[in-house]
């Protein structure tokens, strides 16, 4: 009789700690994501072939990225600072952050549990 609080307390402690691990990592993912369609938008303005609303790939921002970049002009820089480069950096960070955070062993787990991937 004197275990069955114990083992509740343990298995509360163990699904709070799986819930938080996984709110977290939601809401990395969902920060990704407002980055991306940021900087998306600040690329609609540097780039003319980018004007469509059809959905553009997480893997070939990078490289639209970089080839605006290199067709920059010196008045256009400051804008493309703010709305392209600032999110930019934010979504390597956070993809940076989201891949150590769930390659730790008691957070592994847990991203395995839950399904999520490495970016």
């Amino acid at each position: 009789m004197g275990f069955i609080p114990v083992i509740l307390t343990l298995s509360a402690a163990i699904i709070l700690f799986i819930m938080a691990v996984n709110n977290s990592l939601k809401s990395k993912k969902i920060q990704i994501q407002d980055f991306q369609f940021k900087m998306i938008e600040g690329l609609k303005e540097f780039d003319d072939s980018l004007k469509s609303n059809e959905a553009i790939k997480p893997d070939y921002i990078s490289e639209i990225y970089q080839r605006v970049k290199k067709n920059l002009q010196e008045d256009d820089f400051e804008a493309f600072e703010n709305k392209v480069r600032r999110p930019y950096q934010q979504i390597k960070l956070l993809k940076s952050q989201f891949n150590k955070l769930i390659s730790k062993k008691p957070y592994s787990f847990v991203a395995t549990l839950m399904g999520h991937k490495p970016y």
